[in-house]
């Protein structure tokens, strides 16, 4: 996968989280996979951090969403659930392992 290609996912990962009437909710499925793809294919520690904050918001959304539909504004379960989500996301987009034949970059300063 091209890092071009890569950036773009990310970023539009990131627009449709910020854009207004839930369209992060309705793709999340497919951006989740993308995100995944892309961090797997660049191992980099700016594509997995940027992976994983992306990741993390999504999952996060949607989690919030999903309990808000099946039981209301639950006091606490409303951001504990959700926040609970967003950082196993994260984590898994951090420690995820790169795909075969992508480039292994140490954390750091790349060397070539």
């Amino acid at each position: 996968m091209n890092r071009g290609v890569g950036v773009t996912i990310l970023v539009v990962a990131g627009l449709l989280l910020t854009s207004a009437g839930g369209a992060a909710i309705v793709a999340a499925p497919l951006t989740l996979l993308l995100l995944l793809l892309v961090v797997r294919a660049h191992p980099t520690p700016a594509f997995r951090v940027a992976g994983a904050v992306v990741g993390g918001l999504t999952s996060a959304e949607v989690a919030w969403a999903l309990l808000y539909l099946l039981a209301g504004e639950v006091p606490v379960a409303i951001w504990l659930f959700p926040v609970a989500a967003g950082l196993a996301t994260a984590y898994g987009f951090l420690r995820v392992r790169p795909a075969d034949g992508a480039e292994r970059v140490p954390w750091g300063p790349a060397r070539r």
